[in-house]
């Protein structure tokens, strides 16, 4: 039996807009996030929340970040916070891989 590792799903991210906080972020369409881990800094990052729910709900747990230098990042979301409630995603970790 042999396992197929899901490809990586390409999601474009930019650094983090700290004029604003995380609820302001949300309002706007973004999801705020951190990149961590692979001897890399944590780098605080923003996406499109349309874009990751469509693919979480399909089951994706493994993209590939652009916008945060020349070359994409390879990343595996480890934890995703979502509201009890309103079933918001409210925050991601991603580690590099």
């Amino acid at each position: 039996m042999t396992t197929t590792q899901k490809e990586a799903t390409q999601i474009a991210v930019a650094e983090r807009d700290t004029t604003l906080n995380p609820r302001q972020l949300r309002f706007a369409g973004k999801i705020p996030a951190t990149v961590y881990g692979k001897g890399r800094d944590p780098q605080s990052i923003q996406m499109d929340t349309h874009t990751f729910v469509m693919h979480l709900s399909k089951g994706q747990r493994n993209f590939s970040l652009e916008g945060l230098g020349a070359t994409p990042v390879a990343v595996k979301a480890h934890q995703v916070q979502i509201n009890p409630i309103s079933q918001q995603v409210l925050n991601v970790e991603f580690l590099a891989q």
